[in-house]
């Protein structure tokens, strides 16, 4: 994926549409906006394709923070970044370690669970680091509808849903859904 590439051990998962690490790398980046010196989450981290390039965006003065549950995928999420010092990989399940990282100030959070979801815990722990935004990626319609309805109570808002035919011929389809927190209008007193 643009000039890098990415060892994925034989029961690793990988998107298998050829263009498919390119397009979605490239549509969460342009969702998040990760800048030079924030901290990025990547949950459900995979061989480490998101946290490649939001670590090569927060660059050295920031740091990318991921997990993922798999031992191959973390064992070649640890081998795909090695060059990048501000990454933090961690195996185990996403909302354990988001219980762990409570104290954590997250900017932008990416996600990419199974077909499973992210789940209600899982949302309420994002949502308690308060990123500015989520990029959430599924492959499932009707866990990332239910996972969206957490999000808006706990006052994120979806701004964006693409859809992308990752999987031509099947009625399978991969989603990007954009968050942002929602901004509360001040109280105004009524004069008297």
């Amino acid at each position: 994926v643009d000039g890098r590439e990415f060892r994925v051990s034989a029961g690793g998962f990988w998107q298998v549409h050829p263009e498919a690490g390119h397009v979605l790398t490239h549509a969460v980046l342009e969702a998040l906006g990760p800048k030079p010196g924030e901290t990025a989450l990547d949950l459900f981290c995979g061989a480490g394709l998101f946290t490649r390039f939001l670590a090569e965006a927060v660059g050295p003065e920031g740091r990318a923070m991921a997990v993922e549950s798999g031992t191959d995928a973390v064992r070649d999420a640890r081998y795909n970044l090695r060059d990048l010092e501000q990454v933090r990989i961690e195996q185990g399940d996403a909302t354990a370690q988001l219980r762990e990282w409570a104290d954590v100030r997250a900017d932008v959070v990416a996600l990419d669970p199974p077909r499973s979801g992210a789940g209600k815990e899982a949302v309420r722990l994002i949502a308690g680091t308060r990123p500015r935004a989520v990029a959430y990626v599924s492959c499932d319609p009707a866990t990332l509808a239910r996972d969206l309805a957490e999000f808006e109570r706990r006052k994120y808002r979806l701004t964006e849903l693409r859809a992308f035919d990752a999987f031509p011929m099947t009625h399978h389809v991969e989603c990007l859904a954009v968050l942002e927190p929602v901004k509360l209008a001040p109280r105004h007193r009524e004069q008297d």
